[in-house]
């Protein structure tokens, strides 16, 4: 999922502004794969473990001495749409701060921020999307 041009961004009780992007993405961290005696292809595969990924992409226009730290714990949430307020969805999750990058170059500076979504039993998905 990428998001252009969030809106509402927040983490905690803080609101990041000026998100350039927002990119979600659904990673295996243990697969579980396996060959039989017939051939070279796989016959059986699952995903055991999974992680969500977050990365915000964030703009800084001037001095910005204030950014999350690595284990800080938290609600992230962000309004994305389909081009009209019609369709504008919030996406939710429970999430910890696993690094915060920061880049500049002749075309400005940016913030790239990772979160890793929380699930609250294991079960449940750790991203919510509701309209």
């Amino acid at each position: 999922m990428i998001v252009l041009r969030p809106g509402d961004v927040k983490f905690g009780s803080d609101d990041w502004d000026n998100v350039a992007r927002v990119s979600v993405d659904r990673l295996s961290s243990q697969t579980i794969d396996e060959w039989d005696d017939l051939g070279p292809n796989l016959v059986f595969v699952d995903v055991v473990r999974r992680r969500a990924v977050i990365r915000v992409s964030q703009e800084i226009v001037g001095d910005d001495l204030s950014s999350p730290i690595p284990g800080d714990l938290g609600v992230f949430s962000f309004a994305g749409s389909a081009g009209s307020d019609v369709g504008e969805r919030k996406i939710e999750a429970n999430a910890v701060v696993e690094s915060v990058l920061s880049k500049v170059s002749d075309f400005g500076s940016t913030r790239v921020i990772t979160l890793i979504a929380v699930s609250s039993d294991g079960s449940v998905d750790p991203i919510t999307v509701s309209s």
